[in-house]
């Protein structure tokens, strides 16, 4: 399966004005199409090839999909990663279904949400809360806040006194400031879960050691039905080789089109 298709290219503004790009992948069919807006993770973007595949595997099943980069991220659209904020990416994440809801294309009553790792986690924190979701795809999210067991929240404890003596902290590389982990720590997104009423799958790779399994574990136990939860034998924390999201990317696709 080849995904060398050409998407797209949109901008939009958040609720701040502040731009953000996006990318979208169209079905070949005619007429308005369902939607699922993809989110990816702690300093991803949207051409990340298990994002890039997932959208194309979705608009070859029928489904507009439509991934952007965050502010304050590693992408295209404005800031920079050192101001990084999940309030933010909650913020834009609505900036952007209120974007995509509009346009003549699109099908503005069948609108899902995906998201990978951290982008997960707003996926589930913002679900909930907007009723133009239908259906979610939590992949790999982070579930609970505060969670000691995930790589990030290993690095930003592991040297908490000088995160917050000096106000920063250089994570893989890149510059974050403690107001993101203070910021984090507002949301509790398995209170969020429980509020979860619409169809909702899970991915999990089992040899993940970015954010460990339980995490989907304990949001399946937590969600209503219908829900699944499929782990990949293998798979790490994304699914960037062929041999996963050939996988991962018809289950997520199956799952949207059973339900939106």
């Amino acid at each position: 399966m080849k995904f060398s298709g050409s998407a797209r290219r949109v901008e939009l503004k958040n609720n701040q004005g502040r731009k953000i790009v996006g990318l979208i992948d169209l079905p070949k069919n005619q007429g308005r199409s369902p939607v699922v807006v993809i989110c990816h993770g702690f300093t991803g973007y949207k051409e990340e090839i298990h994002l890039k595949s997932l959208a194309q595997t979705l608009a070859k099943n029928g489904i507009a999909a439509m991934r952007f980069d965050f502010t304050n991220e590693r992408g295209e659209s404005d800031g920079t990663i050192e101001d990084i904020n999940f309030s933010q990416e909650l913020a834009d994440l609505k900036s952007v279904i209120d974007f995509i809801s509009y346009q003549g294309f699109i099908d503005p009553a069948r609108i899902g949400l995906a998201g990978h790792s951290m982008g997960g986690q707003v996926a589930l924190t913002y679900g909930p809360t907007d009723p133009r979701i239908k259906v979610l795809a939590d992949l790999a999210g982070v579930a609970y806040r505060g969670a000691q067991d995930t790589e990030l929240e290993k690095k930003l404890r592991g040297r908490a006194d000088h995160f917050q003596k000096n106000g920063f902290l250089f994570i893989w590389g890149y510059k974050i400031k403690f107001d993101f982990y203070t910021d984090l720590l507002k949301h509790d997104t398995l209170s969020q879960v429980k509020k979860i009423s619409i169809p909702t799958i899970i991915v999990h790779g089992r040899t993940d050691r970015i954010v460990p399994l339980k995490h989907s574990q304990t949001v399946y136990e937590i969600l209503r039905e219908p829900k699944r939860l499929v782990v990949i034998d293998g798979m790490p924390h994304t699914w960037r080789q062929p041999i996963h999201y050939k996988k991962v990317n018809p289950l997520v696709a199956e799952w949207f089109k059973k339900y939106l």
